[in-house]
């Protein structure tokens, strides 16, 4: 396992070893509105793409957490902006290293 980083000195450090990952996946898309049956019928899923700390991978889901914060100790308290994505949906993924 790699170490974490530091910034700055007056940053903490990352408090976990998750890689960073940009994510392209596929999602559905709806419309409640009239369309004309040609045009549905063209229609595509949504291609999306998330940024996060890949915190659970396996045969279902990918998990991703852009945010965490500190408590007053300078520990990981909690982490937020999560994003499940279905493993089958996933498209492509690329790890952003130096993180």
């Amino acid at each position: 396992m790699t170490k974490s980083r530091t910034f700055k000195k007056d940053e903490p450090p990352i408090p976990f070893h998750y890689k960073f990952y940009l994510i392209y996946w596929e999602d559905i898309q709806s419309d409640s509105g009239w369309r004309d049956l040609k045009d549905i019928q063209e229609s595509k899923p949504a291609i999306c793409v998330s940024t996060g700390w890949l915190v659970k991978k396996d045969k279902k889901v990918h998990i991703l957490m852009s945010d965490y914060n500190y408590d007053e100790k300078g520990n990981m308290a909690d982490g937020g902006n999560t994003t499940v994505i279905p493993t089958k949906n996933v498209i492509r993924k690329y790890e952003i290293e130096g993180l």
